[in-house]
C-alpha cells in the first residue's frame, strides 16, 4: 500500500464531507416527507374521530330531547287525568249540593206543614173552646181510640168540622191533606 498525497487526503475528506451533507440533506428530506405524511394521516384521523365524536354528541342531545319530551306527554296526560278526576269529584259535589239544597226544602216544607197543621188543630181546639154549646150548633163526633190506644180524631169527622167551621186567620187546606196530618204523630 502506499501513501496517498497529503492533497488527496484532502479531496478524500471533501468528498466525504460532500457525500455526508448530501446524505443528510436527504435524510432530512425523507424524515420531513415522512413526517409531513404522519402529520396528515393523523390530521384525517384525527377529523374523522372528530366527526365520529360530533354525530356520537348530535345523536345523544337528540335521544336527550326526545326522552325530555316523552317525560313531558307523560306530565301532561297525568295533568288531564287529575284534571278529569277533579272534574267529576266537582260534579259528585255540585250533584251532592243539590240534593242537600233539596232536602233542607222538604225538611222545611215539611216543618211549615206540621207547624200549620199544630195551629190549625190550636185554633180549631180554641174555637171548640171559645163558643158556647148549644143545641142547634152541630156536635164535634166523638172521640174515637186508635190503635196505639190514645184517644183521636178520625178523618173525616175532622175535615167536615173544618169545612163547616173554617178559621178567619187561617189559609184553607184541602181535606186530604188535614186527614193525612191528622194521622200524624203528636
Amino acid at each position: 500500500m502506499g501513501m496517498i498525497k497529503p492533497s488527496s487526503k484532502k479531496e478524500v475528506c471533501e468528498n466525504d464531507k460532500e457525500e455526508t451533507k448530501k446524505d443528510r440533506l436527504i435524510q432530512d428530506g425523507q424524515l420531513q416527507s415522512a413526517a409531513s405524511s404522519a402529520l396528515a394521516s393523523a390530521a384525517v384521523k384525527a377529523k374523522h374521530l372528530a366527526a365520529v365524536e360530533e354525530r356520537k354528541i348530535k345523536s345523544l342531545v337528540a335521544l336527550l330531547v326526545e326522552t325530555q319530551m316523552k317525560k313531558l306527554e307523560i306530565k301532561l296526560r297525568h295533568f288531564e287525568e287529575l284534571e278529569t278526576i277533579m272534574d267529576r269529584e266537582r260534579e259528585a259535589l255540585d250533584h251532592q249540593r243539590q240534593q242537600l239544597i233539596q232536602e233542607r226544602q222538604q225538611f222545611h216544607l215539611e216543618q211549615l206543614r206540621a207547624a200549620e197543621f199544630r195551629a190549625r188543630a190550636s185554633a180549631q181546639q180554641q174555637l171548640t173552646k171559645d163558643s158556647p154549646s148549644t143545641p142547634s150548633s152541630p156536635q164535634p163526633p166523638p172521640a174515637q181510640t186508635t190503635s196505639g190506644g190514645g184517644v183521636g180524631t178520625s178523618a173525616s169527622g175532622l175535615s167536615s168540622v173544618f169545612s163547616q167551621q173554617q178559621t178567619p186567620n187561617l189559609p184553607s187546606q184541602p181535606a186530604a191533606t188535614v186527614a193525612l196530618a191528622s194521622e200524624a204523630p203528636k
